[in-house]
């Protein structure tokens, strides 16, 4: 900015030189309309320039400690392991399990929704979600390479049965977790009209 202030007034201090000159030499003005007249112009053409500063970045928070770009990263991440899960039903052929991913999937959207309205969410989502989402799609993906064998083996269908057991407890604690997100919300609201009643009773306002 600092380097921005002295190429203006670099700038400005040619201008209005320039029409100093001119009108004291050329237009042939006395001295003082002459030197008036120019600094008018230095002024003018410093106005002009500064009004095309480059603006300063200016770094912000829109949650507790969570900045724009960590909301970005987040959804960004966030879209790409949904999308994971969404293309690993894909190649499962049990509708039952398909629709239990289906469920979840919708959930995990749900919550990123929530973090786009709130942001503050996302500290305390984060690390729930890095566990869950990537346990989620370790146990997708096992269960569509295993169920997509020819062969059939004890092992393998028990393998099966473990982990659409485990599909219903992700799609339960994903819940929970949407429960939890949406339960703070209202709690931060009840928060805020109740600092508001008070300023209102305070500034008699009511």
């Amino acid at each position: 900015m600092r380097t921005f202030s002295n190429i203006a007034g670099i700038l400005s201090g040619i201008v209005g030189g320039g029409l100093f000159l001119i009108f004291f030499f050329f237009v042939q003005l006395s001295l003082l309309p002459a030197l008036l007249l120019g600094l008018a112009g230095f002024g003018g053409a410093y106005l002009f320039i500064y009004a095309f500063r480059p603006k300063p970045r200016i770094e912000f928070n829109i949650g507790e400690g969570v900045t724009p770009e960590l909301l970005e990263t987040t959804m960004k991440e966030g879209g790409e392991k949904i999308g994971v899960l969404v293309d690993c039903a894909r190649g499962i052929s049990n509708p039952i399990v398909k629709a239990k991913i289906g469920r979840i999937v919708e959930v995990i959207r749900r919550i990123f929704d929530n973090f786009e309205k709130d942001p503050k969410d996302i500290k305390q989502a984060k690390q729930f979600l890095s566990y869950y989402l990537d346990t989620s799609i370790k146990i997708v993906k096992k269960y569509r390479d295993l169920s997509a064998q020819n062969a059939r083996s004890p092992e393998i269908a028990a393998t099966l049965s473990k982990a659409e057991l485990m599909l219903d407890s992700i799609e339960k604690a994903f819940e929970k977790q949407h429960a939890r997100l949406l339960r703070d919300d209202a709690m931060d609201l009840d928060t805020e009209i109740e600092t508001l009643e008070k300023t209102f009773n305070a500034e008699d306002l009511k």
